[in-house]
């Protein structure tokens, strides 16, 4: 299948490419199906672009890259949608945002993807983690285009 974006042009996608989110995402509960678009100017950015609509693209990254000891705190019911198995590849991802020149990550709401069954949930945590971790600028070195329209 092939999807339109508004910063990657028409993309050529195949099924298993495609996330399924049952909820939504927070803020935006009638999108359910994604992808991860790598950002060519950033290695460290991934896009989670919506799969129906072509200017829907949140810019997110391993929160692991800028704080390393992070841990995800998690109610047991908050996974049981993702159908997670034992040996299940499981990632979490953090939406950046930019403002008044500081680039941050959302670490109270992350995103995390069961990879082998494609589905996907955005979750509260917990923990008193900061809805918005300020990244040093170096964090994302080539982060340029991310900061003009994030």
């Amino acid at each position: 299948m092939q999807i339109n974006t508004t910063r990657f042009g028409v993309v050529a996608l195949e099924m298993d490419d495609v996330f399924h989110f049952p909820q939504g995402l927070i803020g935006l509960e009638s999108y359910r199906h994604w992808c991860l678009l790598r950002d060519p100017a950033n290695d460290a950015v991934a896009w989670l672009q919506s799969v129906s609509t072509a200017s829907l693209a949140l810019p997110t990254a391993s929160p692991r890259q800028f704080a390393p000891d992070y841990r995800v705190q998690l109610h047991k019911r908050q996974l049981e949608s993702l159908e997670l198995g034992p040996a299940d590849e499981t990632y979490v991802l953090v939406v950046l945002a930019s403002g008044d020149g500081l680039l941050t990550a959302n670490l109270r709401a992350p995103i995390v993807i069961n990879f082998d069954r494609r589905i996907g949930k955005q979750v509260v945590t917990s923990a008193p983690d900061p809805v918005a971790f300020a990244l040093a600028s170096d964090s994302f070195a080539a982060s340029t285009a991310l900061r003009k329209s994030a």
